[in-house]
């Protein structure tokens, strides 16, 4: 055998036969269905280079049904609710579920996707990121396994995205509270690193903008995402002069919203009189708080169910680069947190 023959890889394969790793993993593994006229073309371009797959490892029922489903944070519902939807469209004769937790720590995160480059699965997908954009495309080129990342664009031909609408969302959000008469608008931003709370900010910003408003830095605190943190950030928002306090507040989700209204209370306000509040994911906790909130509701089942189909298509290999991003809108939910300015605000 030829030095050249020892050094020829798959990928060396998959490129000269004009296929996706991925792709031509599937025909020597079996992992999935590939069309005949793919797999002949796989073939001949082993013969031609010389190429013998290595034989199998034991651990390889998880290289061929492993989903790897990463998400930030276990207790947040948002995210359960999606990862419920993807497990009732998966089909489990032939993948098993794997939940990897970050607990909002992009470290380890990264940790996370960098074990997934040598502890293969047969797809990954990504609920939801702390990891910067540029950081993650350049974890995901190197994976070259079929992934789904929920809210973030990555354009890799390996991963599809699911990207809801927020901020058209936040900015609809700004507007309903707009035509309600507030103008002192503030936003707990959450993670104000993470794409999608700048997703958030800038509808946000925009519907402010043109309404001759702003968002001054004071009324736009960064926080864990969670009800503490809700609790935290509102409550140094209501320590400044009252001249200067929102009317309303718009908090970077169902969580930090609840944190929102305890800060409310604690500060003998009461809300929608004193203070109206939204939150976004609709969790099911949130029709039942007190008072029942108004949120931004995208459609969390749907888009688990929307994940793990474009997933599985993509390993079955009938997928097409330019179905690579989904949008998907997100209604705001009416309920009783918001209301009118109160006269002389």
């Amino acid at each position: 055998m030829t030095l050249d023959k020892i050094k020829t890889t798959l990928q060396d394969v998959a490129r000269q036969a004009g296929v996706s790793l991925a792709t031509a993993s599937r025909v020597f593994n079996n992992t999935a269905p590939v069309s005949e006229e793919v797999r002949q073309r796989v073939l001949a371009s082993a013969a031609s280079l010389g190429y013998h797959s290595p034989a199998p490892r034991e651990s390889s029922v998880m290289r061929q049904k492993g989903i790897a489903l990463l998400l930030p944070d276990i207790i947040n519902p948002y995210f359960t609710e999606i990862v419920r939807g993807a497990q009732d469209e998966a089909d489990f004769s032939r993948f098993i579920p794997i939940l990897l937790d970050s607990a909002e720590d992009p470290q380890l995160e990264k940790r996370f996707l960098q074990m997934l480059i040598s502890q293969a699965v047969c797809g990954i997908i990504v609920l939801g990121t702390r990891v910067p954009k540029d950081e993650l495309a350049s974890i995901l080129s190197q994976i070259n396994t079929p992934t789904v990342v929920i809210n973030a664009c990555i354009r890799l031909p390996n991963v599809s995205c699911i990207v809801t609408e927020l901020e058209k969302a936040t900015y609809r959000a700004v507007h309903h509270l707009l035509d309600l008469g507030h103008k002192r608008i503030a936003f707990l931003a959450g993670p104000g690193t993470s794409e999608t709370s700048k997703t958030r900010r800038r509808g946000i910003e925009k519907a402010l903008g043109e309404a001759g408003l702003c968002l001054p830095d004071e009324l736009c605190p960064s926080s864990f995402p969670n009800i503490d943190g809700g609790f935290q950030s509102m409550s140094a928002v209501l320590a400044l002069p009252e001249s200067r306090r929102p009317t309303a507040v718009i908090a970077h989700n169902d969580l930090m919203a609840l944190g929102v209204l305890h800060a409310a209370r604690m500060n003998h306000l009461r809300v929608p009189e004193d203070l109206s509040v939204i939150g976004i994911d609709n969790i099911s906790m949130a029709e039942h708080s007190n008072p029942p909130l108004t949120t931004i509701a995208p459609p969390k089942h749907r888009i688990g169910r929307m994940a793990m189909q474009l997933l599985q298509h993509m390993i079955d290999g009938d997928f097409l680069p330019e179905e690579g991003y989904a949008y998907v809108d997100c209604p705001l939910i009416v309920r009783e947190s918001t209301s009118h300015v109160a006269i002389g605000k």
